[in-house]
């Protein structure tokens, strides 16, 4: 076998450079031999046979003596020189030798011939010889090829002249080709108008299928890159687009669309021209049309139409316009959806009510529609399939958002909220103990009752100071401990305080104190202070191990901290010196310390190491700071020690 095809090679190498040879000697009058050549490549055969032959005839010169007829012939002739060209021009290796031949300044001129098929094998050859070649479209450049190409595609496009068709077509290939990656013509393209040129295309030639279709791919290419972004925006091109969907022929061109939409959806700016548009309509249109069907095509325009959904609703104009205050199809389908047995489409609505709840308004209609409902019920279906974490985490996620409006707190509790979310609390999966732990914040914000269940729970405690603790995950890490200051803050509670203690929660909290976020650094500060206000003759050991007082410290003296932080640090270190225990000083356990024993009066022995670090004279100096409130603060906490000075 390996023999035969090393004979076919062979022949077909011998027929073209025989075919190369007669046209050597019959330079005079090739037309004969150049049908000959055409012929031979136009006849099907193995692909890459018939590359080797080619290579082969390049090597022994055929493009030097198709340069010579190219340079010195008629029409007829020079327009199959440039066929042979442009079938020349796919294969891969012969397209850098055919730009430095200097075919290419050449063909760019005939892109002006009156002759349509001219035009066109111009265009097959040119567009041929630059694919994936930058030298070739280097070349291109140099020549102000995107000009000559523009210039072309302008006059064709009402053009009804026999063959102005595929011209159209084939010219819009080779601005796909030429401008691909190559961002200096991608710009000189987009700059010269090409968008405007390709928006007449699709809105004149929309019967034209093959047509459109590589004006959706040229575009496809031009969005890649983000020179086109504001153009994009700028022109009618966006609407264009969409009304394809409309047109009678849409369903030929709807998986395309749908493709370069979604592409174009990451963009912002895209996201609210689109909103203005009869897009999400047709969306719904498609869904409901493949809906129930299970070939391969229909799912995938069902995932593709509501992929793009959710993309357009995580934009904020989105999002208020296809609500419409609860009367927007896409609401009312997406509440339809959370019942469905797809669970493609069960997922897209769980996005989208995550996507509505962003704004207040929303949050609050959709739980009167008993949304919250839907969501805990699909949850409980779902805690025990590791295959449905996705589903998870989205439905957490809807539930966060839901949960942030302080009216609707009450609401989410009553409809079990937190019982259900809890179910998940096995979970390994980052992600979703992420949103789990979102949840679990914003509920009990606010929320004495709610705050008390979580932090006089020791089970779940231990597993919240867990996830304080998960250095592969800074996500986790933060929204534990976060939620660890939110219970402290909201609970209020001295049973609850000493289960911060005994589940060991106080080196996060003072970890979180020194987070270059300064919300977290307050709900640190604040955890902290109502801590040592009510509960530091437990909580003086852990803070005293956890290396407070270098913490604040460091704060204090450092010169970029917000006056803010500043102002909590100081309540904190006053409190933590003046505190007075409800209960006579326990005596803790030391496993730690290298002595034998126990270890009496702890506060005493923190407010020992707070007098002696520093931080007084570093209190002194605030109390001549540039803010008042950071003044009074040093000022308070100077004073207090003045009058409760230290015991020896």
């Amino acid at each position: 076998m390996m023999e035969s095809a090393l004979s076919c090679q062979a022949e077909e190498s011998e027929d073209i450079l025989n075919m190369v040879e007669s046209l050597r000697l019959s330079s005079d009058e090739p037309e004969k031999c150049l049908d000959r050549i055409l012929k031979f490549l136009l006849v099907e055969q193995d692909e890459e046979d018939l590359d080797q032959a080619l290579e082969t005839a390049v090597e022994n010169g055929m493009l030097g003596d198709l340069y010579d007829i190219m340079t010195h012939t008629s029409d007829g002739t020079l327009c199959k020189v440039i066929q042979i060209l442009a079938e020349l021009g796919k294969t891969e290796t012969i397209r850098e030798p055919c730009v430095m031949q200097g075919f290419v300044p050449i063909l760019l001129q005939h892109l002006k011939s009156d002759d349509i098929i001219m035009a066109t094998q111009a265009c097959r050859a040119l567009g041929n010889i630059c694919f994936e070649n930058d030298i070739g479209r280097n070349a291109v450049d140099e020549n102000d090829g995107i000009l000559l190409l523009l210039k072309l595609l302008r006059e064709h496009v009402k053009s009804t002249e026999d063959g102005a068709d595929r011209l159209r077509t084939i010219a819009c290939g080779f601005l796909l080709n030429v401008t691909n990656t190559h961002d200096s013509l991608m710009q000189k393209a987009v700059d010269g108008g090409a968008l405007d040129v390709l928006d007449e295309y699709i809105r004149y030639h929309q019967q034209d299928h093959g047509l459109c279709n590589m004006v959706l791919l040229t575009l496809g290419s031009f969005i890649d890159s983000e020179i086109c972004r504001q153009k994009f925006t700028e022109s009618s091109l966006l609407s264009t687009i969409v009304g394809l969907l409309d047109s009678q022929t849409g369903e030929v061109y709807q998986e395309t669309v749908l493709d370069l939409l979604i592409n174009l959806s990451e963009w912002d700016e895209v996201k609210d021209v689109l909103a203005e548009t009869s897009l999400s309509n047709n969306l719904i249109q498609i869904i409901q049309v493949n809906q129930g069907k299970l070939d391969p095509e229909s799912q995938q325009l069902i995932k593709m139409a509501s992929d793009l959904l959710i993309l357009l609703l995580t934009g904020d104009k989105g999002a208020e316009t296809m609500f419409a205050n609860g009367e927007g199809p896409v609401f009312i389908e997406s509440v339809k959806w959370l019942e469905d047995e797809d669970s493609r489409l069960q997922m897209a609505a769980v996005l989208a009510i995550g996507n509505f709840a962003r704004n207040d308004n929303h949050c609050q209609r959709l739980v009167e529609e008993g949304i919250v409902e839907h969501l805990v019920e699909i949850l409980k279906e779902h805690r025990d399939h590791e295959a449905d974490m996705t589903l998870q985490h989205a439905i957490l996620s809807a539930l966060r958002n839901l949960a942030i409006p302080a009216r609707n707190k009450p609401a989410l509790l009553m409809a079990g909220v937190l019982e259900t979310v809890l179910l998940l609390l096995s979970s390994d999966t980052m992600a979703v103990v992420f949103k789990l732990l979102g949840v679990l914040r914003m509920l009990v914000d606010g929320q004495e009752t709610a705050a008390l269940q979580l932090g006089t729970d020791r089970g779940f405690m231990d597993r919240l100071v867990g996830w304080c603790e998960v250095d592969e995950h800074a996500g986790v890490q933060g929204e534990g401990t976060r939620l660890l200051a939110s219970l402290v803050k909201n609970g209020r509670s001295v049973e609850l305080m000493r289960n911060v203690v005994k589940c060991q929660g106080i080196p996060p909290l003072v970890a979180m104190v020194s987070s270059e976020h300064l919300v977290m650094q307050n709900e640190a500060l604040v955890a902290l202070t109502l801590i040592s206000s009510t509960v530091l003759d437990e909580a003086a050991l852990p803070l005293k191990q956890s290396e407070l007082t270098e913490t604040i410290s460091s704060l204090l003296g450092n010169k970029s901290t917000l006056p803010e932080i500043l102002c909590n640090t100081l309540t904190l270190t006053k409190t933590l010196c003046s505190a007075v225990s409800e209960s006579p000083p326990s005596t803790l356990s030391c496993k730690l310390l290298a002595c034998t024993g126990r270890v009496t009066n702890m506060q005493q022995s923190l407010k020992e190491e707070i007098m002696t670090s520093g931080i007084v004279d570093i209190a002194r100096q605030l109390s001549c700071h540039e803010e008042e409130k950071v003044r009074e603060a040093a000022n308070t906490f100077v004073a207090v020690l003045e009058e409760a000075p230290l015991e020896r």
